[in-house]
């Protein structure tokens, strides 16, 4: 019997090489033998600035991969950071388009093979009976579905064979190159060919973006590095390594071959425009000229490297489908393995379909719609980014991104202007933007149809409740009271017993036991007495009728949200301890939520550090008009009056010209306030919130309502009664008014 103390993991014995062999073996791959031609046609010479460029923005995205992946480790990658820091939806749709991405990658390749298997079979051969264009389709839809089939059975490449192919790629490339270079610098005048033929960006800029954008998946290999990170020795250190050592081992590489292609070659017209008329087949056709044996040696590489990819992309563009199953955003038959070879067989069947339908279109549309596909990807992961840093500071972060969040925004900004290029300038822009418009509305359609209802489903029933008493009077009004950090408890449970007993009416706590993911919900049962205790103690420090509920669930905020649906109370009450590690512009992750979804009004305190809910008589207010502020002056004015207290209302103004405004608002609402003790006060100050922190010192409670600003707004520039807060010790209490419909409708 497995022993549930002892934690699994997968063994850390991948070391810097070798995770940089795979980094290296994801990039030099089919990119490099298929659209080199064909981007040195669009782009000239100027072909080596798109790859040293596609260098620089694949490096910003990798190093956002390698910080989101040591934050965030757990499998699935983009579509789980994107699901953390954008939600369900666009979580969702980053793990859609990534299973394009690697599914149209894979048709790529498979158009890659083809297109070489064609060329040797026709020019090498001499067998023309035959159609090429035929031949290239048959043969990469024949291979495809050969390696859909291997990754069925269960067959994969060894770590040693793979690492055997990445250097036998890399010695062949590296070999081709030095030989083109040598022939290309023993020419006289071999610099023409680069700088006046006509130039060296003959299609201007937009050149330019359009080959970066058509070669940019031969970059994206460092995907597959992050992935890996689990099975790392020093990940911190070695992830980084390895991006930046494969990344730019491959950009050198495409460098030098371009370079070697394009001077290498002695033609009627000039080389790019040679090259770009041959397309995928330019580095089999011109290899001889170059070197003896060249188009032997290249079609070797060429096989070696597509089947490669192919057999790499088979399996990874399952397992997303696979995941995207298991974690309920597509039916679960895609996570369901085949008893007897331990495969997503239908995962892989899915995806078949997909690369095989891609295997009928020319290379130059398959790889300009994965390229797209990759570029919304990557735009996502480092919006992802910036917004992590701000939102969840506390996330441990074994390697941190440098110049953030400025190199994810230049990243963001390139990437969307490539990728408008290579959609606008290319011939096939009306099919691109189809696929890519369609996936996604499909993608939307799919979820908001099944994953949304499926997810909440699973989250239902991640949730159970292991304990409930109601309370004697359940009748009438009713306060749920959520409870986690038992230093609050007691306060709370006063707070909120002073507000029923006011009202006539009664109190549900609830206690909420949190456990991870990996965590069975069974080891909660080992908590719920001592959870029982607590809920007891505090039913007994109220003065109205109370009960109790305990829950287990996997997110607070979420298990709030379903006990405030079950059980429809008129006021959610919550105790906040401000600022610890968190550096988040907003509350924190179970309040924001709350406040903002939550069908009741919701109150948040503060409490003044060392003081209990006690004598609390001397009240501060500030007006400031609004239906949060209206709960704010009932509850203010329902504690002075059951304390026979005092409230001071308070206006805050930036001249002496709104000292009139001020005592005009205090005489509308003084009315309300009929049956206390009131006092009224204005107050010249340029920063509202330290004026009335400062003036809370001499209070016991300030109550404040809720900034009517839109969320946005509070999220770049801080919420107003959180600044009150941050400057004074003393309890304040916040409220929101839930206003519903109807009553907008009657206002």
């Amino acid at each position: 019997m497995p022993d549930d103390n002892i934690r699994v993991s997968l063994s850390r014995d991948l070391t810097l090489f070798d995770i940089t062999m795979i980094g290296i073996a994801g990039m030099i791959g089919a990119g490099i033998f298929a659209l080199t031609g064909i981007a040195t046609g669009i782009a000239g010479p100027a072909v080596m600035l798109a790859f040293l460029l596609n260098g620089i923005v694949a490096t910003f995205t990798g190093l956002a991969y390698a910080e989101l992946g040591s934050a965030i480790p757990e499998a699935g990658g983009s579509y789980l950071w994107v699901k953390e820091g954008l939600g369900n939806h666009l979580g969702f749709l980053a793990g859609w388009v990534d299973w394009a991405a690697h599914t149209i990658a894979c048709a790529l390749y498979a158009v890659t093979f083809g297109a070489f298997f064609s060329e040797m079979v026709v020019h090498f051969l001499g067998y023309d009976a035959i159609p090429q264009s035929l031949l290239l389709k048959v043969s990469a839809l024949f291979i495809v579905t050969l390696m859909a089939f291997i990754n069925y059975l269960g067959a994969k490449e060894s770590g040693r064979l793979g690492g055997f192919v990445t250097l036998l790629k890399v010695a062949i490339l590296v070999i081709f190159a030095g030989f083109g270079i040598y022939q290309t610098l023993t020419t006289p005048g071999w610099s023409i060919a680069f700088l006046s033929n006509p130039s060296f960006l003959p299609n201007g800029f937009t050149g330019l973006l359009v080959a970066m954008g058509l070669t940019f998946i031969a970059f994206e290999g460092y995907e597959i590095i992050v992935q890996s990170g689990e099975e790392v020795k020093n990940p911190e250190k070695n992830i980084p390594k390895a991006v930046m050592i494969s990344l730019w081992t491959a950009v050198i590489i495409y460098i030098l071959v371009a370079f070697a292609l394009i001077g290498a070659i002695d033609s009627d017209v000039p080389s790019w425009v040679f090259l770009g008329e041959l397309g995928e087949f330019s580095m089999i056709r011109v290899a001889d000229t170059i070197m003896v044996f060249g188009s032997v040696l290249i079609l070797a590489g060429g096989f070696v490297s597509t089947i490669s990819a192919m057999n790499a992309t088979v399996y990874s563009s399952s397992r997303v489908a696979f995941a995207l199953g298991r974690m309920g955003f597509l039916p679960a038959a895609l996570s369901k393995i085949n008893e007897k070879r331990r495969t997503p067989h239908y995962a892989i069947l899915f995806s078949y379909f997909i690369i095989a339908s891609m295997t009928v279109f020319p290379i130059e549309t398959v790889a300009s719609v994965a390229n797209v596909m990759f570029l919304i990807l990557f735009i996502m992961v480092n919006a992802v980014l910036v917004i992590l840093r701000f939102r969840r500071p506390d996330l441990k972060r074994a390697f941190k991104m440098p110049l953030a969040p400025y190199l994810p925004i230049l990243a963001i900004i390139t990437q969307a202007a490539i990728g408008y290029f290579l959609i606008t300038e290319l011939e096939q822009t009306g099919f691109i933007m189809g696929v890519t418009i369609l996936w996604i509305l499909l993608g939307s359609f799919v979820f908001l149809a099944y994953s949304e209802k499926s997810l909440r489903k699973i989250t239902k029933e991640l949730r159970r409740k292991v304990y409930e008493q109601k309370p004697v009077a359940h009748e009438g009004f009713n306060i749920l009271v959520p409870v986690k950090n038992i230093a609050l408890a007691s306060n709370l449970a006063k707070f909120a017993s002073s507000i029923a007993e006011e009202r006539g009416g009664s109190i549900t706590f609830l206690n909420i036991i949190t456990l991870p993911e990996q965590t069975p919900l069974s080891a909660a049962d080992e908590y719920v007495e001592r959870q029982k205790e607590i809920v007891h103690k505090l039913m007994d420090e109220t003065s109205v009728p109370s009960g109790g509920i305990i829950k287990v669930g996997r997110k607070a905020s979420e298990t709030i949200f379903e006990t405030i649906e079950e059980e429809n109370p008129d006021m959610l009450v919550m105790g906040w301890r401000g600022r610890t590690y968190r550096k988040d512009f907003v509350l924190g992750s179970t309040i924001d939520p709350i406040l903002l979804k939550a069908r009741c009004d919701v109150v948040v305190v503060r409490f003044e550090k060392g003081r209990v809910w006690e004598n609390m008589r001397n009240i501060l207010l500030p007006t400031a008009g609004g239906p949060h502020s209206i709960l704010a002056s009932d509850l203010a004015r329902e504690l002075a009056k059951k304390e026979m207290g005092k409230i001071t209302l308070l206006n805050v103004g930036s001249s002496t010209s709104d000292e009139k405004r001020a005592m005009d608002a205090f005489s509308e609402i003084s009315a309300n306030f009929a049956d206390v003790n009131t006092e009224e006060k204005f107050i010249q100050a340029t920063d509202a919130p330290k004026a009335i922190a400062s003036e809370a010192s001499n209070h016991d409670v300030v109550f404040i309502g809720a900034t009517s600003r839109p969320f946005l707004t509070n999220f770049l520039r801080g919420v107003f009664p959180e600044k009150v807060i941050l400057n004074t010790n003393r309890t304040v209490v916040m409220t929101r008014k839930w206003v519903k419909f109807r009553d907008v409708l009657k206002r």
